[in-house]
Formats: C-alpha cells, structure tokens, sequence
C-alpha cells in the first residue's frame, strides 16, 4: 500500500468526489492559501461573472449535485444505480433541508446554515483536494437533529503539513459577525465536544485507503505519539453580504467589472487580516484555523434560492 505522505497525493485524490474542474468553472481566488502567521491561513474566492452575470445560480446548481455525496457514506452511493441515486438525492434533500419541519420551534428558514455547511464540503475538497472521511448529516437523524459538534470532517495536506480538519461554517449578512460567531463556536467546539467527535470517527470513519485509515485513526489515539507532520486545523467557511458588488456590477465589459472585483476584494483583504489576528490572539487562542472567505451580494437571498432550486417553487 502507498503511504499517506506529501509525496504520495494519489492516496488523498483516489479518496475525493468533487471534481476540481468545476472549482475552476465557477469560483476563483485572489491569491493563493494566505498565510496571516504560523497558526492562521485564509484564502479568498468569489464567484465568477460570465458577460457581466453573477453565476451565482450555476454555483448552487454545482452544489446541489453535490448532495448524495455530501450527506452519505459511499457504500450508500458508489454502486447504485440511475433510479437508487434519484431516491437518495430525495432522502438527501430532506436530510439537509427540511422547510416543513418545524421542530424545536425552527422553521425550515431558520435552519438553512447548511448551504454554508456543503459550501466548506466543495472547497476543501475541490481546492485543497481534502477529502470528507465521516459525513456528519450521514448521522442527521429523520427528525431534522445533528450529531452535535463540527459541521463536518476532512483530512488533507496543506504546506507539507497532513491536516486533520474540523469544520464551522457561517453565513451572516455582516462580515464581523460571521467571523465572531464562526470563532466563538470553534471555541466551545474544543471546550465541549471534541471528545464526542473524536469518538465518531473512531465509529464511522469512511476512507478506503487502509494505510491513510490507519494514520489519521492513530493521530486521534490518545495512547499513540503525535508527530510533528501532522496538525489539527479548523477549517472556516465565512460568507457575508458585500455592498461593493453594487458599484461592482455596474461596469462593462466583464474585463473591466472582474478587475473592479479583484482590486476591491484585495482592500477587502487586508481589513480582513487585520481583524482576524486582532481577534484570534496566541496564547490565548491556540487553535489553529484555515478560513474560506467568499463575499454574496445577499447571502439570505442565496439561502433561499437554494430551497428553490431544491424543492422547486418561486
């Protein structure tokens, strides 16, 4: 068997399901994995424009086709057939969102983070080529409730570095917000319920490879010795509601409206650093995070139009 090393990223890509052609297709970035210090990364990435349109529908097309694999394990999918997949994608649906339970007094509305959720799924594993190893909504029960803990799980390489990856993600329509809840909530993460996740992947680790298997199960084996090569990261999905994309939208050509794009979100950038090591402070803040930072003209009008796109209706 090959080892999971730098050297070898066959074992990590034989493990992925999302294409990194439609990465490529719909979203870009501004710059490579930003490294703000040693414990802090980010990278930047917006959808694309094509003839001065948002393809702000095509990248929730993308994500819906993402779905089945998102909420299943793979012996759930890898062999089924057209009419098994078309039933899955309905039990899939219902999983992930469902706008008629009301349970615990939350309407469907309420409970649309998801979109946030299967957003963080499609870029660690389409951009930093991250496979998921546990799907937590696999574990979502029919009535409508969690596994309490991260939003999900991945394993990855990140600057020579194997990376075990908690998830948090947050869509509010202010951007200091986002960050301040995303933080808060990877905080209480690691205070009260990091034990519990560390148990679920011990019980429902999906990943083919036996010796990549056998490596991140022993990083999480409190008997076992800690290497150096590995590090364990919060990987942060952040969408938030950018005014800029106002005066953004009124340039033409697409020549001209993607280097306003571009020029802005590098400004954009830069408070961004300023307030994300303003906050997260070492020592007192010791975990480690790799943000996914994407700006939306309404991130509340993308929930919506993904509960459209995913129960029809207008």
């Amino acid at each position: 068997m090959a080892e999971f090393t730098k050297s070898n990223p066959d074992v990590l890509s034989g493990e992925l399901d999302v294409s990194p052609d439609h990465y490529a297709s719909i979203i870009d970035h501004i710059q490579e994995d930003c490294n703000i210090n040693d414990r802090l990364q980010a990278s930047f990435h917006f959808i694309k424009y094509h003839d001065c349109v948002n393809r702000e529908s095509d990248f929730l097309k993308t994500l819906s086709g993402y779905l089945v694999q998102y909420c299943f394990s793979k012996q759930r999918y890898k062999s089924a057939n057209v009419f098994e997949i078309q039933q899955l994608f309905i039990e899939a649906r219902d999983k992930f969102f469902n706008p008629k339970d009301s349970s615990n007094g939350r309407s469907g509305a309420s409970r649309s983070g998801e979109l946030g959720e299967i957003a963080l799924y499609f870029l660690l594993e389409s951009y930093l080529k991250s496979p998921q190893i546990v799907s937590k909504m696999a574990l979502k029960t029919t009535g409508g409730e969690n596994y309490k803990g991260s939003d999900g799980i991945h394993v990855g390489i990140v600057n020579n570095k194997k990376c075990f990856f908690y998830c948090e993600s947050k869509l509010n329509k202010v951007k200091d917000n986002a960050f301040s809840s995303c933080i808060a909530s990877v905080i209480n993460f690691h205070l009260d319920k990091k034990d519990f996740e560390v148990s679920v992947v011990n019980n429902h680790i999906e990943i083919e490879n036996d010796n990549l298997r056998q490596a991140v199960l022993d990083f999480l084996n409190p008997s076992k010795p800690k290497g150096d090569d590995w590090l364990e990261v919060n990987a942060c999905f952040i969408g938030f509601d950018w005014p800029n994309f106002i005066d953004i939208e009124k340039c033409q050509p697409n020549e001209a409206l993607m280097k306003k794009l571009t020029d802005d979100l590098k400004l954009e950038i830069e408070t961004i650093k300023k307030h994300i090591t303003d906050t997260i402070i070492f020592p007192t803040i010791k975990h480690r995070f790799f943000f996914f930072v994407m700006p939306f003209k309404d991130v509340e009008n993308m929930r919506k139009n993904f509960l459209k796109l995913l129960y029809g209706g207008k």
